[in-house]
């Protein structure tokens, strides 16, 4: 009986002890799988750092760095399938989600930037599955997370202009040369704008004026000449 009685006492003895060890082994086996996670994203091991950022936060839904890993591994993911010209929107939406999650844990702003990429990502991957889907509050709210996401003010321009928004649309254009001189896209999207309304003069203007900042970049080169050409061709025949 007696041997019962101090069998029962230590089995007690052990249990307290491992309730108290508990919380260490939680955090150690929490961090582990952050690091192990950090690890994988370093490596470019992508699907794996998943599985362990999840595992993490299975533990630790608001564990900050757990929640920032698993927004830049499917970050990662969703931007190799883009190379393979595969179905990314799904991913994008995980991401997005990853990241909204996240700003309520982390509202130190240091996120914002890839939030907003990410939203851009997602409106992009949601106009390939769904053409008139309106993403306009999503490219919204990737401005508002980063002012100088000229990506997601040019695709709105692109979309206000299919809209018929013209005007809208070309002073988004000039604002995105006006504060970043060497973004292409724009130059190339206003000077098409003008060119669609028969407006040979500032298609010109705008499509060399995007050729002195971008010598290198084909596409500018090419229309800058064309247009160059049209209006030769226009004051020859007394039509400018």
């Amino acid at each position: 009986m007696l041997k019962g009685v101090c069998l029962q006492t230590q089995l007690i003895a052990v249990l307290k002890i491992a309730l108290l060890l508990l919380p260490l082994c939680f955090c150690g086996c929490l961090e582990d799988d952050v690091n192990r996670g950090n690890e994988a994203l370093r490596i470019g091991d992508f699907e794996r750092a998943v599985t362990n950022f999840s595992k993490a936060l299975d533990q630790s839904p608001a564990h900050r760095d757990a929640r920032y890993g698993l927004a830049l591994a499917y970050y990662a993911i969703a931007e190799e399938k883009e190379l393979l010209k595969t179905s990314t929107l799904e991913l994008w939406e995980k991401t997005v989600s990853e990241f909204r999650i996240l700003s309520k844990v982390d509202s130190s702003g240091k996120i914002d930037a890839a939030y907003s990429t990410s939203l851009f990502y997602l409106a992009r991957a949601t106009l390939v599955e769904h053409g008139e889907a309106n993403v306009l509050p999503i490219l919204d709210q990737s401005i508002r997370l980063d002012s100088a996401n000229y990506f997601s003010y040019n695709l709105k321009a692109l979309l206000l202009e299919r809209r018929n928004k013209v005007e809208e649309a070309k002073n988004l254009y000039v604002y995105i040369v006006t504060k970043e001189p060497k973004f292409g896209p724009a130059y190339m999207n206003l000077g098409n704008l003008y060119w669609k309304l028969g407006d040979v003069e500032s298609a010109w203007d705008i499509w060399s004026m995007g050729h002195n900042a971008l010598p290198d970049e084909p596409g500018l080169a090419h229309w800058t000449q064309v247009a160059e050409d049209s209006l030769k061709t226009l004051v020859e025949s007394g039509s400018l």
